[in-house]
Parts: structure tokens; C-alpha cells; sequence
């Protein structure tokens, strides 16, 4: 029996070499569509959907995570010259604050490239739809249960609590790239955020804001405040999602139904409500992501993709 450890050492690492062992068994003939992705949770997001509509088609789906955005959009220049038109190649990348810092490139959906018209795939995970699914699927409430309303609407406004919150560090972030900088905001984890029994969101910063994001994120050449309150008053006209990073509103989420289970525990007579399984960050996207329906955008371009195989 073949090993599978030594299979998965064998597999090609860079994003050059799979898109070499693409090469070597891409059938323009074949019943298959081929995806391309950047991460790890993409699969658990992308893939379920694609694979959805593949089925009603009668197409199998194989999937290639190339590691970064630059390595997707490499592929996607690449391939397209390579096989130009071809509906059965799909490459998806999240926007980031690119077109907030001036890029061009990897902002918009175009072809065969799917561009996320939030900040990333996790924002479309982040709705009152989906505390409802929570609340029911995970937690065994009725869908018809007045509590899970009450949740949803408190969701609602709590959106607008976390976005006050976030706004000044998404526009340091924003700033700061605008510079030439690259914040390695990715060393920040959920650890930063806390959250209070009215639900009242505080980021803990030390010794400030600037200082803190300055150190955690490796920027050697902070952006002056002038810079900093430009791209905040720009960042207020536009929606939460187009800005916040997906996996920080994922932390909201996941802090709002922590307070929400420890209202449970708090009372003491709510014993009959236990909860299947725990969502919690390493899993949140593969437990959101099969149960919420396919994003608009997203179900229109793969309708469009799908139509021309």
C-alpha cells in the first residue's frame, strides 16, 4: 500500500511547481473544472460552493491552493495566456485593502479571476443569518424560537459597535500602506479584543494605538496622524466589509456568541440548551461556510463560468 506520508511529502510545495503538475494533467476535454486559490480556509468557503453547481453540471472540481494572492493572480496571467477563454479555469482572491492603496491589479472580478467585493471571503461569513444558523444548527434552538430574533436583531447593532471600534486601526493599516509599507497586521491575534457584559467591544492597546500597531506589525516608518485621519474619513463612507479584515469581523462573531453562552451559564436555568459542537477561530469557516447560501456575486460568476464549460 502506497504511504500516504510519503505522498503528502512528495507533493509540490511552490506555487510554481503546481502549476507544473497542472500542467502535466490538464485535460481541455475532461468532464473537471480547475480551481485556484490562495489559502487555507479558501477551500472550506470557495470549493463547497463550486463543487455545488459542478455536481448539477456533472463536473468534478479539482482544487489547487498556490499560498498568496500574487501567487493566484501569477496563474491566473499565466494560464490564461496559456488557455485564453477557457471557462473551465476559475482563479479567486480576496480584494484586501488593495484598491484602498492604489493597485489596480486582483480588485475587480474580470474572466475567468473572481474578486471578492469585500475586504475577504470570511466577511460574507459575518450576518445576522448566520447567528440564526448558529443558534439552531449548533445550539439546537427552534428557527422559530422569538430568542433567536432577539439575538439576530442585537447582532445587527452590535455591526455597528465593532465597525467604530476597528475603523481607526483599518485606516493606521491603510495609511501605512499607502507609505510602501507591508504591516504584518497578521501578528495581531483575538487576544487584542475583549468584550464586556453590555457587549461593549475594547481594543487593548499598549501603550497606544500607534505604538502598539507600530511594534506588532513591523513597520519601521509609522504614517503620520494627518495620514491617518484621511484615510479614516475615507474609510466612514464606505461599508464595514470593504475594509474590516475578514478574519477580525470573524472575531466579533465569535466574541458576540461567547457572550451570548455565557448569559446561558450565567442564568442557570437554561440547562435543556446544549450546544453540538463549538465554533470557534480555527473552525469558524468550515462550520459557516457549507450551511450559508452561495454569495450573490459569487453564485452569478460561477453561473456565468458554468454556463460557458
Amino acid at each position: 500500500m502506497p504511504s500516504f506520508l510519503d505522498a503528502l511529502k512528495s507533493a509540490p510545495q511552490s506555487s510554481r511547481a503546481k502549476i507544473n503538475l497542472f500542467l502535466t494533467s490538464f485535460n481541455p476535454n475532461a468532464r473537471k473544472i480547475y480551481i485556484f486559490l490562495e489559502g487555507r480556509d479558501d477551500p472550506s468557503f470557495i470549493r463547497v460552493h463550486v463543487s455545488r453547481m459542478a455536481d448539477e453540471a456533472n463536473l468534478a472540481v479539482t482544487t489547487t491552493v498556490l499560498g498568496r494572492k500574487k501567487d493566484v493572480l501569477d496563474a491566473w496571467k499565466y494560464l490564461e495566456e496559456r488557455f485564453p477563454n477557457n471557462p473551465k479555469l476559475m482563479f479567486f482572491v480576496d480584494k484586501d485593502h488593495d484598491d484602498l492603496v492604489g493597485k489596480t491589479e486582483g480588485t475587480k472580478t474580470q474572466q475567468s479571476l473572481f474578486v471578492t467585493s469585500y475586504y475577504s471571503i470570511e466577511n460574507f461569513l459575518v450576518s445576522e443569518e448566520a447567528v440564526a444558523v448558529i443558534l439552531t444548527d449548533i445550539w439546537g434552538l427552534d428557527s422559530s424560537s422569538g430568542a433567536t430574533e432577539v439575538a439576530c436583531r442585537n447582532f445587527s447593532k452590535f455591526q455597528q459597535t465593532y465597525r467604530d471600534v476597528f475603523l481607526p486601526w483599518m485606516a493606521w493599516i491603510v495609511a501605512t500602506r499607502r507609505l510602501g509599507e507591508k504591516p504584518q497586521n497578521e501578528n495581531i491575534g483575538p487576544s487584542i479584543l475583549s468584550i464586556a457584559f453590555n457587549y461593549e467591544l475594547v481594543l487593548n492597546w499598549n501603550p497606544d494605538i500607534s505604538t502598539h500597531l507600530a511594534r506588532e506589525c513591523k513597520v519601521d516608518n509609522p504614517p503620520p496622524a494627518a495620514a491617518i485621519t484621511l484615510a479614516k474619513n475615507e474609510l466612514e463612507t464606505l461599508p464595514t466589509k470593504v475594509w474590516l479584515r475578514g478574519k477580525q469581523e470573524l472575531w466579533c462573531l465569535l466574541f458576540f456568541l461567547s457572550q451570548l453562552e455565557q448569559e446561558i451559564k450565567d442564568d442557570g436555568s437554561l440547562k435543556r440548551i446544549k450546544i453540538r459542537s463549538y465554533i470557534n477561530f480555527g473552525n469558524a469557516v468550515e462550520i459557516l461556510a457549507p450551511r450559508l447560501a452561495c454569495p450573490k456575486e459569487l453564485n452569478e460568476y460561477l453561473t456565468a463560468r458554468l454556463k460557458a464549460v
